[in-house]
């Protein structure tokens, strides 16, 4: 890219790696380093403005990968369907600029929980039940497989 100079990096990160949540945090933590990377890789490319970056932190998605996941409201936290990211993607890419897209809207608001005291945090994860959403997870393989073996 640095050669022909142009281009565009798409990093597909993900809600929870800002939140963290129970049960994930193998998931969690591979999607913070794909956020810490991004932001990272953006500030280096900034010499290069042809080269332009796409940071994708959606939600929960409607893929095998999260079967028997217990959506803790569709009103507030809808199911994100991958095409929807798809077309997304594209149209950020065919826009011609570096863009953050992050769906749906709650995403766009879930940094500011960290800031909360740690007490606020506690109750709006509680109220979310982000932290009991994977109790039910079955995954691709379905039962029997995933995180819920011991």
């Amino acid at each position: 890219m640095l050669r022909k100079g142009c281009g565009t990096i798409v990093t597909i990160s993900s809600v929870i790696g800002q939140t963290g949540a129970a049960q994930l945090t193998d998931y969690a933590a591979a999607k913070a380093g794909l956020t810490a990377m991004h932001k990272s890789i953006t500030a280096e490319l900034r010499a290069y403005p042809e080269i332009k970056t796409i940071l994708v932190t959606p939600g929960q998605l409607s893929t095998p990968l999260f079967a028997g996941v217990k959506t803790p409201s569709n009103f507030f936290a809808p199911i994100v369907e991958p095409v929807e990211v798809a077309k997304e993607v594209i149209a950020a890419i065919e826009g011609g600029s570096s863009a953050e897209l992050v769906m749906p809207v709650y995403a766009r608001w879930i940094e500011w929980l960290n800031v909360l005291p740690v007490s606020l945090q506690r109750i709006a994860r509680w109220a979310s039940g982000v932290d009991v959403a994977m109790k039910g997870f079955v995954g691709r393989a379905g039962a029997g497989a995933g995180l819920n073996d011991k």
